[in-house]
């Protein structure tokens, strides 16, 4: 079991700030410009630029050493794609993302990730966070994804994720997590108790295979009882691809989120590809939920660099 001992100082693993309100998308390195124009749209008077709070650029992934390098599968990415995006987040308050993933041409590539977080951690966090710095962004988004049996890497993949929370709330900087939404796959809601207490935010990626008509381990309610007292850090995800699944329609998923003050919302993507999501009735709605978010400063983990921890670690 895992045995943390938190000392100077209150953290989140006692104190869970509610943050409800936020509202995040991710621009995918093979649709920066449709995303881009989605994010410029206006449907009706209403678009992204009104219910946003984060947006995520999903254009890093890490290397064989323990660097970050940009996604090379797709259209070139340089620094002035970037900062473009942070003008627009500047522009509009909407707070913008380094994202870095572990997928290559191949497929998911857990060993990559693992790799990274594990043999190369400390300068694997180095790395992000002066990458972070650098481009003057507001935090770090880690979408680590394995598919089957992981669990004997959970250990050191929260490790990583107390350290890295550390080191970028002392510069100021913001930490979210995605995860799979049950305990499938990695990592996934079994990890969360560890993970909660560290992050500003953790992106459940269930899409469209949960649902605020569903039942079991795939509805709302569900998930939200499983995060406890951090349930404020949840985001639900939703597909923008798909304007009705698990029974019922975007418009009433998103009701439920609304009317439901301790979640926030994660749309996975910025293209929009369902017409309905281009329309002023569901951003009108998704407006709603971000006029409930509460920044908190940079952040809601309240993980200071200041306070002293020592982490005990045993199986």
């Amino acid at each position: 079991m895992w045995v943390v001992f938190l000392l100077f100082g209150t953290t989140s693993a006692q104190k869970p700030n509610v943050q409800a309100g936020r509202v995040m998308s991710w621009v995918p390195p093979y649709a920066i410009e449709i995303s881009r124009t989605r994010m410029d749209d206006s449907f009706g008077g209403m678009g992204m630029k009104d219910g946003l709070t984060h947006i995520g650029l999903q254009f890093w992934r890490p290397t064989q050493k323990g660097q970050i390098e940009l996604v090379d599968n797709f259209k070139p990415i340089d620094d002035s794609t970037i900062i473009s995006f942070r003008k627009w987040g500047n522009v509009h308050n909407v707070r913008v993302l380094l994202c870095i993933y572990n997928g290559t041409r191949e497929s998911w590539n857990w060993s990559l990730a693992k790799n990274a977080f594990d043999s190369y951690r400390k300068q694997f966090i180095q790395a992000l966070v002066a990458e972070t710095v650098r481009l003057k962004l507001d935090g770090v988004d880690i979408d680590f994804e394995g598919k089957g049996k992981c669990e004997n890497d959970k250990k050191a993949f929260v490790r990583f994720i107390i350290e890295l929370s550390i080191a970028l709330k002392a510069k100021g900087k913001e930490l979210t997590v995605d995860s799979f939404a049950y305990k499938w796959n990695a990592p996934n809601q079994g990890w969360w108790k560890l993970l909660l207490p560290y992050v500003d935010a953790l992106h459940i990626m269930g899409y469209s295979e949960t649902g605020s008509k569903s039942t079991g381990w795939r509805s709302y309610d569900f998930l939200k009882a499983a995060a406890g007292k951090y349930s404020s850090k949840l985001l639900i995800g939703v597909p923008s691809h798909a304007s009705k699944w698990e029974k019922a329609s975007v418009r009433e998923h998103l009701e439920w989120i609304a009317k439901e003050p301790s979640v926030g919302l994660a749309i996975w993507d910025a293209q929009l590809k369902d017409s309905k999501w281009r329309t002023k009735e569901i951003w009108q709605t998704i407006s709603r939920i971000r006029q409930g978010a509460d920044f908190n400063g940079t952040g809601s983990s309240n993980t200071s660099a200041k306070e002293k921890q020592e982490v005990k670690l045993k199986n």
